[in-house]
């Protein structure tokens, strides 16, 4: 016998089940929402009052200014640091994750906890260390610097998350692929490494995002105009040009393109690999 089936499929429950999801996901959208909107009004009308909820006037003026500026090279530079980023990070966690499930040694636990505790160090009390080591290393002012350093941030992450996908792949699978001649590398990389395309999505999607949005890093280790990424690039509207609400809100709208394809393509992939790792963890 079923408990709370019945009030469960109540007709009154439903709609207010509905309701509430409904609201959540406005709220959710809310910011996103008012960002399209504002995008789309007259420089005149965005801070009228009362504020025209839906407008009456649809301009796409600020799209045309910020498409015509130097926002297609931000919009180039955050491509090659978040695509380079996640390529990085997946060549040395994938590794790292196998390593982590099929070889036992002691104080592994406890390496792994000193790994992922690397993230707990505030991100603003590394600024200072990692500009000095670039300046020394000359490598201020480059997509290098930037792919290194999120790499390093991501990495344990990504290790983690591999980590709890990769104990759902039996090591049986592993031992047959040795004994059919391939060896450890070869066994990783065309047995288990294809089922684990799900986890290792789950991964680069987080990877990408964060290299996609990080400010701070950014805008300390670029100089000029022309190496600054997408979210340094929408901040000099404000600095440069004053507050340019229209501009700023069109540069955030373009900037999510990437993120929310990127999100549908991987969707499936994602929602299934953050499963299986959580799962494969504990």
């Amino acid at each position: 016998m079923r408990v709370g089936t019945a009030s469960s499929q109540h007709p009154a429950v439903r709609v207010l089940v509905w309701i509430l999801l409904m609201a959540g996901i406005l709220l959710f959208l809310s910011n996103g929402l008012w960002a399209l909107r504002t995008s789309l009004l007259p420089s005149e009308k965005i801070l009228s009052f009362p504020p025209q909820i839906l407008p009456d006037e649809v301009t796409l003026s600020h799209y045309q200014r910020v498409l015509t500026g130097q926002f297609g090279r931000w919009f180039a530079n955050s491509a090659i640091v978040a695509f380079g980023t996640v390529l990085l990070v997946l060549m040395v966690s994938v590794p790292a994750a196998y390593g982590a499930t099929r070889f036992r040694f002691r104080g592994q636990t406890a390496l792994l906890f000193v790994i992922l505790a690397g993230m707990a160090i505030g991100q603003v009390s590394t600024v200072v260390p990692f500009y000095f080591m670039a300046t020394r290393l000359g490598l201020i002012n480059t997509y290098g610097v930037l792919i290194v350093v999120y790499a390093v941030w991501m990495t344990p992450l990504a290790v983690w998350l591999l980590r709890g996908y990769f104990k759902t792949v039996p090591p049986q699978l592993d031992e047959a692929a040795m004994i059919d001649g391939c060896s450890r590398l070869g066994a990783m990389l065309r047995v288990v490494v294809p089922l684990t395309r799900p986890g290792m999505a789950a991964a680069a999607l987080i990877v990408f995002v964060y290299s996609w949005n990080e400010f701070i890093l950014a805008v300390v280790l670029t100089s000029t105009d022309d190496m600054r990424t997408v979210p340094v690039g929408i901040h000099m509207f404000l600095a440069t040009y004053g507050v340019d609400w229209g501009a700023i809100s069109a540069a955030s709208i373009v900037s999510l393109i990437p993120i929310v394809m990127l999100f549908l393509l991987l969707q499936r992939h994602f929602i299934q690999g953050l499963t299986a790792g959580t799962l494969g963890s504990q």
